[in-house]
């Protein structure tokens, strides 16, 4: 593209990745003022629907393994279609790594639990990486960026706020995971993780959209997991608060506020999506051994989906 700005960014990806996607769609029109888009691989593989009007897009294909052959099919589909494609991928050598113009490892290091973990917090930056590039000037500075794993460590080092919410989670079989703006793909995924570790039926959702009729699904026996950390969309999320409060649905607050159950520090960015999912994944962990559960080898999970 000779360093013209791309006409769009679409980005490729299944499950833990789609909700790391999801965050760089957030992030590109943020930064970038991009149109944006998340693709549905099935309107290729089942529809056949050959892809096209791609010329001067970008498509960013993420694949932990970089062998999920849809993803990496795909890959190849749309760059014939004129995209240029990035991978985001945790194996340099990887089929989807040698299919794409530009490949991102995320040099994670080997992940033994089945869960995706790290490669997921990888994956969460790579795309903010990939944003901020687009941005031309906006999106994350390096200072903000160099805070980041200090922050991500003192979460770390901190896992007795999940044991403590833990207990709440054990004595449900469902669950409200809430979540606006940066937050909303750390629900996504905070529900993912806590349906593969622990069985419970979590489910995340937008605020806007659970306010309009979800949170009917709220009560005594079904408590709600808001998360909110410290940009202009958060404050919608603590709101709820009050509406769950008249259906006696008990609350768990992730975020920023001094009264957090789940508590992260404030960064004032996107990269709150890293700290927030970090606090899932240790309540999902946390979880799972009060049941009782393996959460690094759950029953219905496979490494590498072979989706097709």
């Amino acid at each position: 593209m000779d360093g013209a700005a791309p006409f769009g960014v679409a980005f490729l990806a299944r499950g833990s990745s789609d909700h790391a996607a999801l965050l760089g769609r957030y992030a590109v029109e943020l930064y970038a003022g991009l149109p944006t888009c998340l693709l549905a691989p099935s309107l290729t593989t089942a529809y056949r629907r050959e892809p096209t009007g791609f010329a001067n897009w970008v498509v960013v294909a993420l694949s932990q393994s970089g062998r999920t052959p849809e993803i990496v099919d795909l890959a190849r589909r749309h760059a014939a279609a004129g995209a240029r494609v990035i991978a985001v991928t945790n194996d340099a050598d990887s089929e989807l790594a040698r299919t794409a113009h530009l490949s991102i490892a995320l040099d994670a290091g080997p992940e033994l639990a089945v869960p995706a973990t790290k490669t997921v917090t990888a994956q969460l930056l790579a795309v903010l990486a990939v944003a901020t590039g687009l941005g031309r000037g906006h999106g994350l500075t390096e200072r903000q960026v160099i805070a980041l794993p200090a922050a991500v460590a003192q979460l770390l080092a901190d896992p007795e706020p999940a044991r403590r919410s833990a207990h709440l989670l054990a004595a449900t079989d469902r669950l409200a995971v809430v979540g606006r703006g940066a937050c909303y793909p750390a629900a996504l995924e905070g529900a993912l993780k806590l349906q593969e570790t622990t069985g419970l039926m979590a489910h995340g959702f937008s605020t806007a959209d659970f306010r309009h009729g979800p949170i009917a699904v709220c009560g005594p026996a079904a408590p709600a997991l808001l998360l909110a950390g410290s940009g202009p969309a958060d404050p919608d999320t603590l709101d709820l608060r009050a509406a769950l409060a008249g259906r006696r649905a008990p609350v768990l607050l992730a975020g920023t506020s001094p009264d957090a159950d789940l508590p992260w520090p404030a960064t004032g960015t996107l990269t709150e999506c890293v700290l927030a999912t970090v606090r899932m994944q240790q309540l999902a962990l946390a979880t799972a051994r009060q049941l009782g559960a393996d959460p690094d080898h759950p029953s219905g999970l496979k490494k590498v989906t072979m989706t097709s």
